[in-house]
């Protein structure tokens, strides 16, 4: 048992060693990450994805899906995590109102 494992060590090492000299897993990190958009012969690009930063007509509903920025009575408020782990919400003249 005591030979096999000196003997296994190095072989091990070996290998791993050489693995890395010949550059073995090099092709996924020399991969052609493509061509750009609007050359000739490549892919259509997709459009950017619209931002819609219309908070003003937003309800506290829509916010709980995408914590994003609404109205709550007149005011602006924007959602963030609980420190207590209690999920999302927003201060509101002072109470916490969960969302």
């Amino acid at each position: 048992m005591l030979l096999t494992r000196r003997t296994a060590a190095p072989i091990l090492a070996g290998g791993i060693a050489l693995a890395g000299l010949l550059g073995v897993g090099l092709g996924t990190a020399s991969a052609d990450p493509g061509r750009p958009c609007g050359q000739p012969n490549a892919q259509a690009c997709a459009p950017a994805p619209q931002n819609n930063n219309n908070w003003q007509g937003r309800n506290i509903d829509q916010a709980r899906n995408d914590h994003q920025p609404f109205m709550h009575n007149g005011q602006r408020v924007e959602p963030m995590r609980a420190g207590n782990g209690d999920g999302w919400g927003f201060w509101f003249l002072g109470q916490w109102i969960r969302l």
